[in-house]
């Protein structure tokens, strides 16, 4: 089973590089959406739309949350996979259709016209509902998510990303609302299988490992 696993994980790190979802570049950072600059990148929005990797990565996440909603004894059929908007709507669409389930997205805020309102889709509050992000940094996308859905008395059973950078601060502020936040795959865990296939060098795996902490430390310092 544990060389079934890491067969599937291997496939799925292969190709987010040979489909260019995840891209190193220690010499050229990348600019990130907060005017950051990262040695890495990692498109989400490009893995959803690759069939061949949207299923392995579908087939594998949806392993990893039906055991955290197996205790809870919550069938993933009736559980509504909300997507944040815009990088979450993708992922928790294809979650929702592979377990024939519910979807909807939560705006970040109102709509300026028509209803105005900020869930888009049919909304049953006491459902259980899945929360879905496409990554995992500082988490502020999916807590202002959590947010919305909690001031309309919504049941939240788990957020969850594709992939995580794994921030001590992020997960803190998930454990204070006593919400668990699953992610597929770590970072580290991504390079250090990639390093291995050949994929990408030492150095590289060494600076984006150092960007990372010190990414984290920082974080920790205004936490």
């Amino acid at each position: 089973m544990q060389n079934q696993e890491n067969g599937r994980i291997q496939s799925i790190v292969d190709l987010f590089f040979t489909e260019e979802i995840i891209k190193v570049d220690a010499s050229c950072p990348f600019v990130l959406s907060s005017g950051a600059k990262a040695p890495i990148y990692l498109d989400h929005r490009r893995a959803f739309t690759s069939p061949k990797l949207r299923k392995l990565l579908v087939q594998a996440w949806a392993d990893e949350l039906e055991m955290k909603f197996k205790p809870l004894n919550i069938r993933p059929q009736n559980v509504v996979c909300v997507g944040t908007a815009t990088a979450g709507i993708a992922p928790a669409m294809a979650l929702a259709v592979h377990w024939d389930a519910p979807f909807l997205y939560v705006r970040q805020k109102p709509k300026g016209h028509g209803l105005q309102q900020m869930v888009e889709g049919a909304f049953d509050p006491g459902r259980p509902h899945l929360v879905v992000d496409d990554m995992l940094t500082t988490g502020q996308s999916l807590l202002k998510t959590v947010e919305i859905l909690k001031q309309l008395d919504t049941r939240i059973v788990c957020a969850t990303t594709v992939t995580s950078h794994g921030l001590r601060p992020a997960h803190r502020k998930f454990e204070s609302l006593n919400l668990p936040c699953v992610s597929l795959l770590q970072t580290q865990q991504i390079l250090s299988v990639a390093q291995d296939m050949g994929l990408i060098s030492q150095a590289d795996l060494r600076t984006v490992m150092s960007w990372i902490e010190n990414l984290s430390t920082a974080s920790d310092s205004i936490d």
